[in-house]
Order: structure tokens, then C-alpha cells, then sequence
């Protein structure tokens, strides 16, 4: 029976490890130029200056309590908890942000990226996804003269062409 409940144990732990690695992580590099893959789990994660907060951040940039990554379901949210710098994903300042594979959080002057990967990266996989371009967003691109119609530039209607 012994031997029974050992190989029990054995699987249940093979089960624990396989699921741990396939929950998502942040990548970031610390002040020592080392790669971190931290994962991160429901119900949540917090993010802050504090040394009681799950991701401690030391800097002062960085609010006691800046941030907190919370799940629905299988869904990733990132919320700012009303930090004095903000919590900015992509090069844009949110609120509440669902997480996608690549993004690009900015916390102080923390630069972390999500990686929901069903595996833990090689440090050069994740220097490469920690350095790459920032995703592309669906936001409207940048106001462009060169192509504003000519009514618009006239200053006739210009109200419509700013929504």
C-alpha cells in the first residue's frame, strides 16, 4: 500500500509542477541585469512598493500598493489601485487593462511583459520577448495633417473629424 500511495504522491506533485509552469508569468529584469519569470495565479497578484505585496517593486516611483493583476476565469485583468505615476500597458495610461500575450506594463520605472505561454522560457526567450516591440494596439493613429481632409483643415467642421 505504501509504495501505492507514494506513486500517488509522485503523480499528484508531476500534476502541481506541469500546472504551475503553464500559468502565466511576468518577465522582468532586475537591477542586476537578471531575467525573472514570475508566475502568476488566481485569485491575484499584487504589484508595489511594499515588501507585503506578492511582486514587491523598490522604487519609489512605484506606489505601496500600485497595482493588482485579478482573473476571471481563464481572463487576466490589470488594474491600477489609484497610484500617484499611474500603471501604463503599451505606451497608454489605463485604468483596467485585459492582458494579452506580449504586453508591456510600466510600473515606475519597471518595464514587465506578460507572457501567457503553457511554458517557462529559456532566459534568451524571454530577453527576446522582454525587448521586443511594443504590440500593436487598436487605437486610432496619431493625428496625421498630411492625410486630414481638406474640409478639416479649412477649419469647416472640424468638430466631426476629431471623433
Amino acid at each position: 500500500m505504501r509504495h501505492g500511495g507514494t506513486a500517488a504522491t509522485i503523480c499528484l506533485l508531476y500534476v502541481y509542477i506541469v500546472e504551475f509552469l503553464r500559468m502565466p508569468k511576468l518577465i522582468l529584469m532586475d537591477a542586476a541585469g537578471n531575467i525573472r519569470q514570475l508566475p502568476v495565479q488566481p485569485p491575484c497578484v499584487t504589484l508595489g512598493r511594499s515588501a507585503t505585496n506578492d511582486l514587491p517593486l523598490d522604487s519609489r516611483r512605484v506606489s505601496r500598493t500600485h497595482a493588482v493583476i485579478e482573473f476571471d476565469g481563464p481572463r487576466a485583468f490589470l488594474v491600477d489601485l489609484h497610484s500617484l505615476n499611474g500603471t501604463i500597458v503599451n505606451g497608454e495610461l489605463i485604468d483596467r487593462h485585459l492582458l494579452a500575450h506580449g504586453d508591456c506594463i510600466e510600473i515606475g520605472n519597471f518595464e514587465l511583459r506578460y507572457a501567457a505561454l503553457d511554458e517557462v522560457l529559456s532566459t534568451e526567450e524571454a530577453l527576446r520577448l522582454l525587448t521586443a516591440p511594443l504590440p500593436q494596439t487598436s487605437a486610432p493613429a496619431d493625428w496625421d495633417h498630411a492625410t486630414m481632409p481638406a474640409e478639416a483643415e479649412s477649419g469647416k467642421d472640424k468638430e466631426k473629424w476629431w471623433y
